[in-house]
């Protein structure tokens, strides 16, 4: 896994499966049966209550195993994936963000999460954004090696490039924009989620909103504001157009300026 360049997250979750297979049966899995399987993907579905996502990874690790570990493709051949699930994923609405970001007091916790939103990205990505991602001069981020280890460019909102510059006076960080205990070592996933829950608490959100909520948010609000899907998909860096689709069921339409939806959002069109 590692020859074939996957990322150490995509490694581990292909791990789950496999172990938890063995685990339920306490053998060895060659001795495991195609019918095995299908009882143990069962099991995880209607008594763990595993998500979509979940048993596609489960899936996804227990296929790897038998075909390029044990050699044995004809285990699990017939094994399908998981069916995708149609939903809607919950949005904030402009207000609803307006009122968050102006409650928040800490400048860095404000300046991450509105980047998050204002840049559509995804919580791994901001992490790893550094001080020299950030062109004033193409008003772009640099995201290297996001999802699927693709580099992309991202709008730079002039709102948020304020935000940035007064942050930065503020905290200095060094080589990453924002660091975690240490100077100089990326922020954890768990505290950008922190940020986010406290800020959601405060403004009593009760809707099922996460990090991820803030890029798609963005995507919808782009869509809401005229922005060309091809170019949405472009800043999102989805691999095909009907990732991106799903935004035009969420969005609302508005009008106003079309440049970016955070700089809409204060005015500064």
């Amino acid at each position: 896994m590692v020859i074939e360049n996957l990322s150490p997250r995509t490694i581990t979750s292909y791990l789950n499966g496999p172990k938890r297979l063995i685990e339920y049966y306490n053998k060895h899995p060659r001795n495991i049966s195609t019918d095995e399987i299908y009882t143990f993907l069962v099991y995880q579905k209607e008594v763990k209550k595993h998500s979509r996502s979940t048993m596609r990874i489960n899936v996804n690790g227990i296929r790897y195993l038998y075909k390029n570990f044990l050699n044995r493709p004809e285990i699990v051949d017939q094994v399908p994936y998981p069916k995708q699930e149609k939903y809607l994923p919950e949005i904030f609405t402009g207000k609803e963000l307006k009122r968050l970001f102006d409650h928040i007091h800490n400048s860095k916790h404000r300046t991450m999460l509105k980047l998050i939103y204002s840049s559509g990205l995804r919580r791994g990505e901001v992490r790893k954004i550094k001080l020299y991602d950030i062109n004033r001069k193409t008003m772009q981020i640099h995201i290297r090696q996001g999802k699927g280890k693709k580099d992309r460019y991202v709008q730079l909102s002039v709102h948020i490039l304020k935000e940035i510059e007064n942050y930065y006076k503020e905290s200095k960080p060094e080589v990453y924009l924002f660091n975690g205990r240490k100077k100089g070592s990326k922020i954890s996933e768990s505290a950008i989620r922190w940020a986010l829950l406290q800020a959601l608490k405060r403004e009593k959100l009760i809707k099922k909103l996460h990090i991820h909520s803030l890029r798609h948010s963005f995507a919808s609000h782009h869509v809401s504001m005229g922005t060309n899907l091809l170019n949405i998909q472009q800043l999102l860096g989805h691999e095909t157009i009907q990732t991106t689709l799903i935004y035009l069921h969420l969005s609302n339409k508005i009008s106003g300026c079309l440049n970016n939806p955070l700089d809409l959002m204060y005015g500064e069109c």
